[in-house]
């Protein structure tokens, strides 16, 4: 019985590496020419456009606003590529169950407001779910995970953006 379920998500994961997905975010999407979903293809259309009113006019002095634009746009486009390369981990496998933990936290710190719920929980569900089942539940609590980014990413590079800021300034 259990060899049948790791067949199964083995042959999940195969399937799911076929997927046309976004050169960025890695999400299921129509793409554009440049391999790019609608939502990574705005990040990349708002830094080009900050970048060119930069090299159009370029400030006499420092402009604050001007270098906060840049910094958040530039970080929208690191978040996007981040989740990307989560999900490039996710499937060239396995996961670990420490990163199986970390991803139920993150549910049980969205539904429940306790991001330690799971915390410890690593070795109970290395030992619970077999490798294969570990990358299947990876990748479905991604993809939950990278749509709900894809509509925080702006919030999140705020974030970022004002802590860099802070670092240097």
């Amino acid at each position: 019985m259990k060899g049948d379920h790791e067949s199964y998500a083995k042959q999940l994961i195969e399937s799911v590496r076929g997927f046309d997905r976004c050169n960025w975010c890695g999400r299921e999407a129509r793409k554009n020419r440049k391999g790019l979903c609608r939502p990574c293809d705005r990040v990349l259309n708002n830094l080009e456009a900050v970048e060119k009113h930069i090299r159009e006019h370029p400030p006499k002095s420092r402009d604050f606003m001007l270098d906060w634009e840049l910094r958040v746009a530039r970080e929208m486009k690191n978040d996007c590529i981040a989740w990307g390369q989560m999900l490039k981990n996710i499937l060239a496998g396995p996961v670990d169950s420490l990163s199986l933990e970390h991803w139920f936290g993150k549910i049980a710190g969205t539904v429940a407001r306790d991001e330690k719920m799971y915390h410890g929980m690593a070795n109970v569900l290395g030992a619970v779910f077999s490798a294969e089942q570990r990358q299947v539940l990876s990748y479905l609590l991604w993809k939950v995970f990278a749509t709900e980014a894809s509509h925080t990413r702006f919030k999140r590079a705020m974030a970022r953006a004002q802590r860099e800021s802070m670092k240097t300034g």
